[in-house]
């Protein structure tokens, strides 16, 4: 490091004035929105966070009343909405059994970012470890991603089949567990259908006991 120069830690990141006009951002509600701006003073100089959601809780949000699961639910949302090069606005991953944060294209909005001037990590300028090398090398290459599925009308079509279900989040659930690894969506809307049918079990309540009587005793099916 050049002598004179000081090592620190980030008070608080910049944010871009076009996020106000951001269409996949402004496409959610309020709550999506505000977390993601909450997050953005908490990263460090490689844009990364630890990324389980009652960490986030605690230390991006603490004063609102989201008890984490509602935080895990938001991040898988904000997951999906991808970028041209086919990131999402932020990506989460496991490396060194640590549930990671990432926000792609952190230092292009960084006016005035200077790594070397603040604290360095384990993993450069970081304590989180890099992400997977198949997001990064999308970063580096810039590679267009066309999205899984253009055409959600049946998602609409589904609604009232599933009234008990948030539809919207679980098609980003979905869409997040297909995006992961080498899975390809070929018929997207079988695909949520099934998705759809295991989450349904999953949200029912368990069932009462029924009495049998004394009859049904040793009774095998």
């Amino acid at each position: 490091m050049p002598r004179g120069s000081r090592t620190y830690y980030q008070r608080g990141r910049f944010i871009s004035r076009k996020i106000a006009i951001d269409p996949k951002l402004n496409s959610q509600d309020d709550s999506h929105f505000l977390l993601f701006l909450m997050m953005i003073p908490h990263l460090d100089a490689e844009a990364r966070l630890q990324g389980d959601a009652v960490i986030i809780k605690g230390l991006c949000c603490p004063k609102r009343k989201w008890p984490a699961e509602k935080v895990e639910e938001m991040l898988t949302v904000l997951q999906t909405l991808k970028r041209e090069d086919g990131l999402g606005i932020l990506e989460r991953y496991m490396a060194k059994g640590i549930n990671c944060l990432w926000m792609p294209g952190f230092e292009s909005e960084q006016i005035g970012l200077q790594k070397d001037h603040e604290a360095k990590g384990k993993y450069g300028y970081s304590d989180i470890p890099y992400p997977p090398g198949k997001l990064t090398k999308l970063l580096k290459t810039k590679a267009k991603v066309e999205p899984i599925a253009e055409d959600t009308s049946f998602i609409e079509e589904l609604r009232p089949k599933y009234p008990h279900l948030n539809l919207d989040e679980e098609w980003g659930k979905c869409q997040l567990w297909w995006s992961e690894g080498k899975r390809e969506m070929k018929r997207p809307k079988s695909a949520f259908i099934n998705w759809l049918s295991k989450a349904k079990v999953s949200n029912q309540p368990e069932a009462e006991p029924v009495e049998t009587g004394d009859n049904m005793e040793g009774f095998e099916g």
